[in-house]
């Protein structure tokens, strides 16, 4: 029996596979729904002709701009004497000096529209999508490993395969390849359901070659972070040998444990105290760097700046993820099974 096909079939049919696959499938197009229903191409022919017959009415009533434009020497007192050395008011008329300093209401004015533009939103829209399912990966595969060591499967399985460093390959690398193929299927979808709304009720924007490389690298990024966070999951559960201790240390460190780490630096008044946080990281690694300023030397006019690359993140965060791995793998040749 091929142990990585037969990893992969048991994660595919199970049923919390399912549940997590129709979860992201519905979310992804109640978004697309929202974009759909709240973006237009713009305001009608008719709803600019009403709204600016209001700022007409409106501006009718703004004496102060009349009086402004009926007088051209309005500005000619020492009170506006300092427009005159301002480059803002430089190559402003008379007219356009009233309207920016009393005001004058236009059609735009008084209508709000959103349109969603697919090139300028997409892109964070997609890495959010990618990491919320690295997110469902890790539960699922903490799920995996946690049902087998309660119901006594994995001791059942070793019977059958004693060798435990190819059981473990085989488990690890099922959860990556169904983690890798769950965020590029969401990301087509993602992709093909705000495209389509963007055509239809938006705008596509342009989607040129310096668009795909700037944008790429940061989804590929993201991927990889949903893959190792799909193997922290399942290393926890094995270290842990039970789901809910997995999904306690997760939720307990994201919840709370970031939260102290950040009050922790700010106390010790650690400079650039961001660096604690994981999240810090895991931004510097999707957007390919992150610069943190410390403003604690009061008489310096500018701050200290620290970069920190993506390099430098995925060192850091790589390392976290193969420490866990290499402690379940540890554990799980030494400890009994039983």
């Amino acid at each position: 029996m091929n142990l990585f096909k037969a990893e992969l079939r048991r994660l595919a049919r199970r049923r919390l596979s399912m549940v997590f696959g129709i979860i992201a499938a519905a979310g992804l197009l109640v978004l697309a729904g929202v974009f759909w229903f709240t973006s237009s191409k713009g305001p009608t022919a008719a709803e600019l002709a009403d709204a600016q017959a209001e700022a007409d009415r409106m501006n009718e009533e703004n004496y102060e701009y009349d009086e402004c434009v009926e007088d051209e020497a309005y500005f000619d007192t020492e009170e506006y004497g300092y427009l005159e050395d301002e480059p803002y008011y430089a190559d402003m008329t008379h007219e356009e000096l009233c309207a920016d300093w009393f005001g004058v209401w236009t059609a735009e004015d008084l209508i709000y529209t959103y349109t969603f533009d697919f090139a300028e939103e997409s892109p964070l829209i997609l890495i959010g999508a990618a990491v919320i399912t690295g997110l469902i990966m890790m539960m699922l595969g903490s799920s995996a490993i946690g049902a087998e060591w309660s119901s006594g499967g994995l001791a059942n399985l070793l019977l059958w395969h004693p060798n435990r460093m190819k059981v473990w390959g085989a488990k690890l690398g099922a959860a990556s390849a169904v983690c890798a193929g769950a965020v590029i299927a969401v990301l087509l979808l993602a992709f093909g359901l705000l495209y389509v709304t963007a055509a239809a009720r938006g705008e596509v924007g342009t989607l040129n070659a310096a668009w795909w490389d700037e944008n790429l690298p940061k989804l590929a990024r993201a991927g990889l972070l949903s893959v190792a966070m799909t193997v922290l999951g399942a290393s926890l559960a094995m270290l842990g040998r039970h789901t809910a201790i997995s999904g306690g240390i997760i939720a307990g460190y994201l919840i709370v444990g970031d939260m102290l780490v950040r009050f922790a630096g700010m106390a010790m008044q650690m400079p650039f105290s961001e660096r604690l946080s994981l999240y810090t990281w895991v931004t510097a690694w999707i957007d390919g760097k992150i610069e943190l300023q410390d403003w604690s030397d009061m008489y310096s006019e500018y701050p200290d700046v620290m970069v920190i690359t993506s390099s430098e993140a995925g060192l850091l965060l790589g390392g976290i993820v193969l420490a866990f791995a290499a402690l379940a793998t540890w554990a799980f040749q030494r400890r009994d099974v039983s």
